[in-house]
């Protein structure tokens, strides 16, 4: 299974084994041994997570691949490489959580506090009738459906920050072309609205907050 086919969901906070030459070859190994191992790396054991905005995989170790047995090679502790899922979106993934939680428990638990989320974000990533709506690299962005009243109707990116009971409040990515009483960078709330038996998420201007 490739990156490209699993949703973010399944990888987040994850840990999951990139296997590939050409991601292996996308990366000065210097910048993530303090000794480059001798032997050849088919991959990468890495820790997936949104960094800021983007989905990313932080490199946890080499692993050479021989059929089902893995061999690993701890990076060093001193340095972070990160893989953006855009640049693995085709490389081949397995999620090996289960095998490595413990051995990489101390690294993880380093990531994690660096990378501390606001609790209210973190709330939106769980939020499934988002999902249709995320874009794949950056998984807190959801496209949103502006209107008011006559004015031409357009689809902006919004960036997720809270949601209170079905009320999302989210940053505008886009400058709009209309008007419609908000601007890029602007806090604006949104939500879930069902339209020809689609639902959509929908700009809701009377609750807009900047």
């Amino acid at each position: 299974m490739k990156v490209e086919e699993i949703f973010f969901r399944e990888m987040y906070r994850q840990i999951c084994l990139l296997i590939g030459d050409e991601t292996v070859a996308a990366v000065n190994l210097r910048s993530v041994f303090d000794f480059v191992p001798e032997e050849k790396i088919d991959g990468f054991v890495t820790y997936g997570y949104i960094d800021g905005e983007t989905f990313t995989f932080e490199i946890l170790a080499g692993a050479q691949c021989r059929g089902d047995k893995v061999k690993i090679f701890p990076a060093s502790y001193k340095k972070s490489v990160k893989l953006k899922r855009s640049v693995v979106d085709t490389t081949e993934i397995k999620i090996v959580t289960a095998q490595y939680s413990l051995a990489f428990r101390d690294r993880i638990q380093m990531i994690n506090d660096r990378i501390a989320e606001d609790t209210a974000r973190e709330q939106t990533r769980f939020i499934k009738t988002l999902d249709g709506f995320r874009h794949p690299h950056y998984p807190d962005d959801v496209v949103v459906y502006f209107f008011v009243n006559e004015s031409e109707p357009e689809l902006l990116w919004v960036r997720c920050v809270s949601v209170n009971e079905n009320i999302l409040t989210g940053k505008l990515l886009n400058e709009p072309r209309n008007d419609f009483g908000c601007h890029e960078g602007d806090t604006v709330k949104f939500g879930v609205a069902e339209i020809n038996g689609q639902n959509i998420l929908i700009y809701l201007p009377s609750t807009e907050g900047k």
